[in-house]
């Protein structure tokens, strides 16, 4: 066992939720790693401290195993072991300290009607929108709104759903194509597409899409930079701001262009499944092979980093958590991590960071600030 699972196993511990098997696994974890001359001047704990310690083990060990008796020395032998192996005071800040904890506001998922309307979206709810004659044009079912509207011939009428960050959203649209918003993304689209008009979405952020065959009516996703046409295929297109714009497929083929001025004909490029096209810098077309597991994890409530800067790293972590990263350290910009986290918090994926990159952090309201270590 390692330090990081015996780590989980005495945080257990002190709160009274290990099993017998469990407490028989952490004493022998610990067994392997007594040293005699470890002492407590040597890790700088005072007296009161010590005793504290002590005080809580002893009591919640007579709880769990009232027939097996340990004497102080012994007890505070592991838990010196304990601090030594982690590289940190778990009993202390889990019995003794409180950190500051993370203000993290919960906003609303909002959709943009036609007519400027503004209506919060809860996760779970079941919103029923209807049309100016009362007609239903789109009910929620938990987590994803479908919209029901038939083909028409009329004006086009477009809806608007903004998901925050922290937040994911699905969209059934009216031609049957599903769409997955990622958190801090918007997608304008149409309430009912047009007959013998393309099918065209307008997206700000990060989406999967699943497009509904319809050879008559090509579909078209217009993001920053970048313009997808398909007529039906599973891909994702990512397009966040002060980001490269990028497309990767799943299924079918797309052909990816950049926006040209009005009246340019477009330089398209038709990818196939597995690879990505990223618009860079210099607004050239880059196309490549990829896992594309790498970039779907946030479907399913993974946070997935291959080989990525921690600057790209600390934006993500933004988006999914909603709160704000402020990195003092800029040492650790460039440098690359590979890592997948699922339902981890906050503290535990930054104590993760921390451990392997090295670093400090506070905790003010709603921000992280990331130190240097002193």
């Amino acid at each position: 066992m390692n330090a990081k699972k015996a780590k989980k196993l005495f945080k257990k511990y002190v709160n009274n939720e290990c099993s017998s098997e469990e407490l028989e696994l952490l004493e022998g974890f610990l067994e392997s790693f007594q040293n005699d001359g470890t002492s407590w001047s040597e890790l700088s704990f005072d007296k009161e401290l010590k005793e504290e310690v002590w005080s809580k083990i002893n009591m919640r060990t007579n709880q769990r195993r009232p027939k097996k008796k340990y004497d102080k020395r012994f007890f505070f032998k592991y838990a010196a072991v304990i601090i030594c192996i982690v590289g940190t005071v778990i009993i202390w800040e889990t019995i003794s300290k409180t950190e500051p904890a993370l203000i993290i506001e919960d906003n609303p998922i909002v959709l943009k009607t036609g007519n400027n309307e503004l209506k919060n979206i809860v996760l779970g709810g079941g919103e029923t929108l209807r049309d100016s004659k009362g007609n239903i044009i789109a009910s929620q079912h938990k987590n994803q709104m479908v919209y029901s509207g038939e083909p028409t011939s009329g004006k086009i009428v477009y809806n608007e759903i903004l998901v925050p960050k922290g937040k994911t959203f699905q969209l059934i649209l009216s031609d049957g194509s599903l769409v997955h918003l990622n958190s801090d993304s918007s997608l304008k689209y149409p309430v009912s597409f047009v007959q013998g008009e393309k099918r065209k979405v307008f997206l700000n952020g990060e989406a999967y899409f699943e497009v509904a065959k319809d050879a008559v009516h090509p579909f078209s996703v217009v993001s920053q930079g970048m313009d997808i046409e398909v007529l039906g295929t599973r891909f994702n297109v990512s397009c966040y701001s002060n980001t490269e714009a990028h497309t990767v497929l799943l299924e079918g083929s797309v052909a990816v262009s950049k926006q040209t001025s009005l009246g340019e004909v477009p330089d398209a490029h038709v990818i196939k499944p597995g690879q990505k096209a990223t618009l860079d810098d210099d607004d050239a077309m880059i196309i490549s092979e990829v896992n594309v597991d790498d970039y779907l994890g946030w479907r399913n409530g993974f946070l997935v980093f291959n080989n990525e800067a921690f600057e790209n790293i600390v934006e993500k972590i933004e988006r999914r958590y909603n709160v704000v990263v402020e990195n003092d350290y800029k040492d650790l910009d460039s440098i690359e991590f590979r890592g997948t986290f699922e339902n981890e918090t906050i503290e535990d994926l930054l104590n993760t960071f921390k451990e392997s990159a090295g670093f400090d952090y506070d905790i003010i309201n709603n921000r992280i600030v990331i130190k240097k270590p002193e």
